[in-house]
């Protein structure tokens, strides 16, 4: 069987309600149990989580075969305070700890701030003692950060310099690439990982399906599917073979509510035919590219 060494799955709509695109909600734990299996096979490289994410890491550890091979990436909690103390630092290091026993593992590979915002916060060297602390007690491999935007990249790179940085990537949102911070990133030999390819599912429905807030970028949706259709490739093809070509891309992190759907994704990844060339899109309000922007679409 052919691995997918540069795929990871995403376990966020594991725990919650995820996904505009998604109409059934979260996944029965017999299903969880099935997808974990199958990423367990040898058909990816990464599992990406975080305590955040409701009850996906409980799930990840207690379906995850115990001689897997996979590299699991999870994140710090959230800090709602806006002074960072020394006991945020501790708090930091009893979740990577809980998180460990979550997942039923000794060691992680990556650790990401999930909100590099803490770092703008007084007391923000607590947080960044904190990672450096995981790396002395052998808990983490790779410490990094989470971002959305430039902005946040300058940020975390103005606090300390990250190993692995996960980001959003994708055909219609482009902006690491333009920027130049993909390529940056990866000469300076950090790890990368994209994720919200599919940009929540938004980028595989059909754009005459879209709810009406995205009806600006409706024109720029239909231009993509168009090209991908002109070369012969469906949506989920053109999505991953878009991320796939980056040569600065370690991993790309998709999520699946079905086994069904985690079988496609495989399946195309395996046999996309390369470069998915359609042009470099043009700018686009970031309101429609975050999705913690959009508003609350009703299943």
């Amino acid at each position: 069987m052919t691995t997918l060494p540069r795929l990871g799955l995403g376990t966020v709509q594991f725990g919650l309600d995820y996904g505009v695109s998604n109409q059934s909600g979260r996944p029965g734990e017999a299903e969880v149990a099935a997808i974990l299996a199958r990423a367990a096979e040898g058909q990816v490289g990464y599992i990406d989580t975080a305590p955040t994410y409701g009850n996906a890491e409980v799930l990840v550890g207690r379906h995850l075969p115990a001689r897997h091979r996979l590299r699991i990436v999870t994140k710090t909690p959230p800090i709602a305070e806006e002074r960072i103390e020394a006991r945020h630092g501790i708090l930091l290091l009893e979740s990577v700890a809980t998180s460990l026993e979550r997942l039923k593992v000794g060691a992680l590979h990556g650790l990401l701030i999930h909100h590099a915002g803490d770092l703008a916060k007084p007391g923000w060297q607590y947080i960044v003692d904190a990672l450096a602390e995981t790396h002395a007690r052998g808990w983490v491999a790779r410490t990094g950060a989470s971002i959305y935007d430039a902005g946040q990249l300058d940020l975390v790179e103005s606090r300390f310099t990250p190993q692995l940085v996960q980001m959003p990537l994708n055909a219609l949102d482009q902006r690491p690439i333009v920027s130049g911070a993909l390529a940056r990133l990866k000469a300076k030999n950090i790890e990368i990982h994209a994720r919200s390819v599919f940009l929540q599912g938004l980028l595989l429905m059909e754009p005459k399906a879209l709810p009406d807030f995205f009806l600006p970028i409706r024109n720029d949706i239909e231009t993509l599917h168009r090209c991908w259709a002109e070369k012969g490739r469906s949506a989920i093809d053109g999505c991953l073979g878009f991320a796939l070509q980056l040569p600065e891309i370690d991993a790309v992190i998709v999520g699946a509510n079905r086994v069904t759907e985690f079988d496609e994704i495989v399946d195309v990844a395996r046999h996309s035919a390369g470069i998915t060339d359609c042009g470099v899109m043009p700018a686009i309000n970031p309101v429609y590219l975050d999705p913690s922007c959009w508003p609350a679409f009703g299943r």
